[in-house]
């Protein structure tokens, strides 16, 4: 067979592959690619081909491997694209972006690549370049709704909630059949406490989408949060009899657990968490279930219950909010069953991690509080005070401060310094106050 012949009938071999690869077919499809190869070794479609196979076997590393032997015979914008996606599916972000980078300095720049970027940044928790990248997503092509929702949540991330409520009002009127749309306009009317707004839209979109299981938990949770706290039960009653209750029956029973702590029912409060941490099994372990449940048992109190929910959460390593809790409750339960020095040992153990954690992230607050309260408990009060004045100055409207504040200076029997401290709380919380009900009275 003639060179010439061999190409054009290597190239119908990759046509043929890649439509039986269309079809999920991926083993004829490698059969008709090895036979291509085999045929002409130097036509760079059968690597590309190859590399578009093992990406959808989810083989990521033989997929840069074949798509690196692409490049090799033919360098493009679109395999550097290819490369780096396959990167990107691999955990090697990093190697991803170099690879984007490149391939618009071969002239490709398509809106899928810069989604993609915006996706990398995303998970390397760059929202001002993710921002960027979705951003030149939607405007090279405005009929993806899903390029404006990764958007959005980046403009929330970054605190942009003006810009997001603008995209948001975007993508309700561009895709008004997406889910996306009306759950995402509920939590920013949430996060904006406009509760009685919150609940008419969230009523309406569930209305609108009758079957949707996701967002009648949107107008329960606007009503728990209204402190329409029976409304919201009945329909979380409601959402039980739903055909699709099961995909979201985590949700729901969390919230009604949480409704009912509210009430101080805490019962019924554990039993959900208890149901929530029995679906561990099917969905992965559930961290907001075990430190609701280690919260509940601190407040009964129930110390061991709270320390072994506390055990749990920090065995998981996440580096979340929980882990980071659960961290600081593990020695202060210690403390509490008469174990002083085992709690000492748990408390220095976690102002490591607090320190560590503290020197990767230095804008998380929470954690220096958390410092601060080891530290405290500990007895070394020089220390927390030394803490909570780094804290304070780098804001004063921190109610945690002078609470933590307040109870070293109880401790230490300065009374009249303490009572002055819980005022300050107080004014930045009202909440606090444990007398605000009856002072208001």
């Amino acid at each position: 067979m003639e060179t010439n012949e061999m190409r054009l009938e290597a190239q119908d071999l990759n046509q043929q592959g890649a439509m039986l690869l269309r079809t999920g077919n991926a083993e004829a499809a490698r059969a008709k690619f090895d036979k291509a190869i085999e045929l002409d070794p130097m036509l760079m479609d059968s690597y590309k081909n190859y590399g578009d196979l093992y990406m959808s076997l989810q083989e990521y590393q033989n997929a840069k491997n074949s798509y690196k032997k692409a490049m090799l015979i033919e360098k493009s914008g679109l395999l550097h694209f290819l490369y780096g996606n396959a990167c990107f599916m691999n955990d090697e972000l990093h190697e991803g972006l170099e690879s984007y980078n490149l391939a618009i300095n071969e002239g490709y720049d398509s809106d899928e690549m810069m989604f993609f970027m915006g996706m990398a940044y995303e998970h390397m928790h760059d929202d001002n370049m993710a921002m960027r990248y979705f951003q030149k997503a939607c405007v090279k092509n405005p009929s993806r709704p899903d390029y404006l929702v990764k958007k959005i949540g980046a403009l929330v991330r970054l605190g942009m909630y003006d810009s997001a409520n603008e995209s948001t009002d975007e993508l309700l009127a561009k895709a008004p059949e997406m889910f996306d749309g009306y759950h995402i306009k509920t939590q920013l009317l949430l996060h904006e406490e406009k509760y009685d707004d919150a609940i008419t839209f969230a009523k309406a979109a569930s209305d609108r989408f009758p079957e949707d299981a996701d967002l009648l938990y949107d107008y329960a949770k606007a009503l728990s949060l209204a402190k329409k706290l029976d409304d919201a039960i009945r329909v979380i009653d409601s959402a039980k009899a739903m055909k699709y209750f099961a995909d979201a029956k985590r949700q729901f029973v969390l919230l009604e657990g949480q409704i009912f702590a509210e009430c101080n029912n805490y019962e019924k409060a554990i039993a959900c968490c208890n149901e929530c941490i029995a679906l561990e099994a099917e969905s992965g372990f559930d961290g907001e279930a075990r430190f609701m449940l280690m919260n509940l048992f601190l407040a009964e109190p129930n110390y061991q219950k709270a320390f072994d929910q506390a055990v749990e959460i920090v065995k998981q390593d996440a580096e979340d909010l929980y882990y980071y809790a659960a961290l600081y409750y593990r020695p202060f339960c210690t403390k509490q069953l008469g174990n002083i020095e085992e709690a000492r040992k748990f408390y220095k153990e976690a102002n490591s991690i607090y320190r560590l954690a503290t020197l990767k992230n230095p804008a998380a607050i929470d954690i220096y509080l958390y410092r601060a309260m080891c530290l405290k408990d500990i007895e070394e009060y020089d220390k927390a005070l030394e803490m909570l004045d780094f804290i304070a100055g780098l804001s004063n409207q921190i109610a945690e401060v002078y609470i933590i504040r307040a109870d070293i200076y109880r401790i230490q029997g300065r009374k009249s310094l303490a009572e002055e401290e819980l005022q300050k709380a107080y004014q930045i919380k009202p909440e606090l106050n444990p007398n605000a009900e009856s002072a208001g009275e």
